[in-house]
């Protein structure tokens, strides 16, 4: 097929688009990066996976843990693929009694799954205090892989198709003609394209709009910090989340990371990040952290003497609804976009570039393309002022509502 194909980004979104339209064979696809691979926010994720019965991302979930290991062998990749479970903590009754249903759920599907007395749960994890706890339900389809690993397989295995991959490449704008894309630029030269995937996360906003295209998407301050306790943590110990009180967590390389959706999200304004930005943090916010600290405290109160070796603050773009963007810009045709993934980029991956790959080959998306149309927003993605009050809102919101 002579179709011309530019994907722009090259996160774990921008390498499973091009390797799913190239497994596809919908194209000549081009993969333009203007760093390196997982530069961007991929290489700073903290990488967990959590599959719920019925929830946001159900079929999302499922879809990526069915590809992952299929996808290591073709891209002969390693990536990290550990399933520990994943511990949902309650604080009371009012929290339990949702998670009981969860479980319920599962079980009817044939899920492993199992409820927990707060002493039971202690037992699984060897900070963990049962003394503010009112049970825990496990949920054994979970757990975590390395964001580097699973973007260097998607890589490796779209270049066996076909793919070329151009790393340390600007892309300075989109070429559009009569309603339709024709070339993405680059400090390189023009790059000729029938079809343009916009994948490029924080600066996704920034690039569509010389072409009047606003995306609602905004960057948040996103965090979270590791913790060397006295005592090593096992790689199987269980991850955590504490869905009321907007906290995650899990052991890294025996240490303990930990981290929040946090209240009134820090936003970033134009211009904030440096240029260049690869594999770069923003400063410490311990006081936005602290509160979540404290909060973490009744649960793993060895945490308080536990001298604090990483604090990670990656920005993240995030939406007004906590939903992604995957689709067309209905304004112009050939052009789509992947981005706006409220730091669930890995989780959202593969499902994101099949939805994509449905969408060029012209045939119903896989997953629910409703709640992901970049267009739901209307005239107020334009609106500044609305955008970041409520995307401020969006991490503790769609955290919160996704884990009850």
């Amino acid at each position: 097929m002579d179709r011309r194909i530019v994907v722009i980004g090259g996160g774990v979104v921008g390498c499973s688009v091009a390797w799913h339209l190239a497994s596809r064979q919908l194209g000549a696809v081009t993969l333009v990066e203007k760093e390196s691979l997982g530069a961007g926010t991929t290489w700073h994720s903290a990488g967990n996976v959590t599959w719920k019965p019925g929830g946001d991302r159900d079929a999302e979930v499922l879809y990526l843990l069915d590809t992952v290991e299929g996808l290591a062998r073709e891209g002969e990749q390693s990536i990290g693929w550990l399933r520990t479970g994943r511990m949902f903590l309650a604080r009371d009754e009012e929290v339990l009694a949702p998670l009981r249903d969860m479980a319920d759920a599962a079980r009817a599907r044939g899920f492993e799954t199992e409820m927990l007395t707060p002493e039971a749960a202690a037992g699984r994890h060897p900070l963990l205090s049962p003394a503010h706890l009112a049970g825990v339900w496990l949920n054994g389809t979970s757990g975590r892989l390395d964001p580097a690993g699973l973007t260097a397989a998607y890589a490796r295995a779209a270049r066996r198709h076909g793919v070329e991959i151009v790393e340390n490449c600007r892309v300075d704008g989109i070429a559009a003609e009569g309603g339709r894309v024709q070339a993405v630029r680059t400090d390189a030269g023009d790059l000729p394209a029938d079809v343009v995937v916009v994948c490029s996360g924080l600066w996704s906003r920034d690039l569509l709009a010389p072409l009047d295209v606003a995306l609602a998407q905004w960057g948040c301050e996103h965090f979270y910090v590791i913790a060397e306790p006295g005592e090593r943590i096992a790689r199987e110990t269980p991850s955590f989340v504490s869905p009321a009180d907007l906290l995650y967590g899990r052991e890294d390389v025996g240490n303990f990371l930990f981290g929040c959706f946090d209240e009134a999200a820090v936003t970033l304004e134009p211009g904030a990040l440096p240029d260049p930005f690869a594999f770069t943090l923003l400063d410490a916010n311990w006081d936005k952290f602290a509160p979540y600290f404290e909060k973490i405290l009744d649960f793993f109160p060895a945490l308080e003497e536990a001298p604090i070796r990483r604090f990670v603050n990656g920005p993240e773009s995030f939406t007004p609804d906590g939903h992604p963007l995957i689709g067309g810009v209905g304004s112009i045709d050939g052009l789509y976009v992947a981005t706006g993934m409220n730091s669930h980029g890995v989780t959202i991956s593969a499902a994101a570039g099949h939805n994509i790959a449905d969408l060029i080959a012209g045939v119903p998306p896989r997953f629910d393309a409703v709640d992901y149309d970049p267009g739901r927003f209307g005239a107020r993605a334009g609106d500044v002022a609305w955008l970041r009050a409520t995307v401020a809102d969006a991490p503790s919101g769609s955290y919160r509502e996704s884990n009850l």
